[in-house]
C-alpha cells in the first residue's frame, strides 16, 4: 500500500521492482501514463500540455521541468474547480534507484488546499497504488508478445511439414457398423483423429482426455465446419456410447479401434496397452491416407505439457495467480 504524509504538501511514495528508465517511461508515454493515472493527452516538454481525464473530471496543467530518468514536474489544476484551477498547484514525481532491479517513487503534489479527508490524497493513492501492476505488467506484456510471435513460427513450421507415411485403411468400430479411415476423408477436410485414452488396460476414461472432450462438445459445430474430429479409443463400440450418453457428448464422433492396431502403430498406445495423450492428423492424397501431422503429452523427459493447445482449461487456470500447480481433473462432471 502507498504510505502518506501531509502537510502543506501532499506526499505519497511507492516502491516499485523495475529499473528507474522502466519506470520513468509511465511519466512521459501517453498510453503508459493512461494506464495509471487517467486518459491522457500530453506534450511532454518544459511548456508543453498536460491533460488527464480522470473519470467525469479533468485535470490540466502544463511541464515545468523534466530530468530523464530522474524526475518530472507539471502544473494541476481541475477544469471546472474553483478552489484548485488548472495551473494552479504544482506535481512533481522524483525516481530514486534503490537497487538495479527496485525503484523508489516520490510523488509532491505542493500549493493544495488540504484537508483531513482530501479528495487528491485519496485519487493519488489510488493511481500509484496501480503504477507497480502496470510497469510489471508492461514486461509481461512483451513476453505475452514472444510468445504469440514464437507460437505462430511453431504453427507456421507444422503447416510446412513435409507429407508423413502412407496409412493404412484402418477400420473402426462405430454404433453404425464399420467405418474406414478414407470414408473419414472423404470431403477433403483435414482429419483431426485425438486418441482417447480408455480401453484395454484402461477401464475407466481417462479424466483429462474428458476435461478435453467436454470443451469440443461444445465447439463441435464449429470445428466441423473447416476440419473433421473423431475420438478413437480402444474400447468397445457399447462402451463409447455409453461413456458419450453419460456424458453429453452428443456431438462428438467415438469410434473404436479395439479390432486393429491403429493406435499401436500412431503411437498413441505402447504395445503393452499403456496409452498416452496423442493426437494424428491425416489428409487424403492420390496414393491414399498421408499423416501430416501426430504428437504426443510426453515432449522431452519429464516434459508433459506437449498437447496442452487442445484445451483451453490450462490456460485460463494460467491467468489466475496460482496458475495451474499440479491440479488434474477428476473426471466427474460437476454442477454449477
Amino acid at each position: 500500500m502507498t504510505n502518506a504524509t501531509s502537510t502543506q504538501d501532499l506526499v505519497l511514495t511507492e516502491q516499485i521492482n523495475a529499473p528507474r528508465e522502466a519506470v520513468y517511461e509511465f511519466l512521459i508515454d501517453p498510453d503508459k501514463l493512461s494506464r495509471w493515472m487517467g486518459v491522457a493527452v500530453i506534450d511532454p516538454q518544459p511548456g508543453g500540455r498536460f491533460q488527464v481525464d480522470v473519470g467525469t473530471n479533468r485535470a490540466i496543467g502544463e511541464y515545468l521541468h523534466l530530468d530523464p530518468p530522474s524526475s518530472v514536474s507539471f502544473t494541476w489544476g481541475w477544469e471546472d474547480f474553483e478552489a484548485v484551477p488548472p495551473g494552479s498547484t504544482v506535481v512533481t514525481i522524483l525516481l530514486t534507484t534503490i537497487d538495479s532491479a527496485t525503484t523508489h517513487v516520490e510523488l509532491r503534489h505542493a500549493g493544495l488546499p488540504l484537508g483531513p479527508d482530501d479528495e487528491h490524497k485519496g485519487g493519488w493513492t489510488r493511481c500509484l497504488d496501480r503504477l507497480p501492476y502496470e510497469v510489471a505488467r508492461e514486461d509481461l506484456r512483451s513476453l505475452e508478445l514472444q510468445l504469440m510471435l514464437d507460437r505462430e513460427r511453431v504453427a507456421q513450421a507444422r503447416r510446412e511439414l513435409p507429407l508423413g507415411p502412407s496409412v493404412d485403411n484402418y477400420a473402426f468400430g462405430s454404433p453404425n457398423g464399420p467405418v474406414h479411415l478414407e470414408e473419414l476423408l472423404a470431403d477433403d477436410r483435414p482429419l483431426v483423429v485425438y486418441h482417447f485414452m480408455f480401453g484395454n488396460e484402461l477401464e475407466s476414461p481417462c479424466p483429462m482426455c474428458a476435461m478435453w472432450a467436454d470443451g469440443w462438445n461444445g465447439v463441435a459445430n464449429q470445428l466441423a465446419e473447416n476440419i473433421n474430429l473423431v475420438l478413437v479409443t480402444s474400447a468397445s463400440v457399447d462402451d463409447n456410447a455409453e461413456l458419450a450418453a453419460s456424458r453429453g457428448w452428443a456431438n462428438l464422433e467415438f469410434l473404436s479401434a479395439a479390432d486393429n492396431s491403429f493406435k499401436a502403430d500412431v503411437g498413441g498406445e505402447a504395445t503393452d496397452g499403456s496409452q498416452v495423450p496423442f493426437v494424428s492428423v491425416y489428409a487424403q492424397t492420390n496414393t491414399g491416407p498421408r499423416l501430416t501431422y501426430s504428437g504426443g503429452a510426453h515432449l522431452h523427459e519429464e516434459h508433459w505439457r506437449g498437447v496442452d493447445l487442445l484445451s483451453p482449461v490450462w490456460h485460463l487456470l494460467d491467468l489466475t495467480p496460482a496458475g495451474r500447480g499440479d491440479w488434474m481433473p477428476s473426471g466427474t462432471p460437476r454442477s454449477r
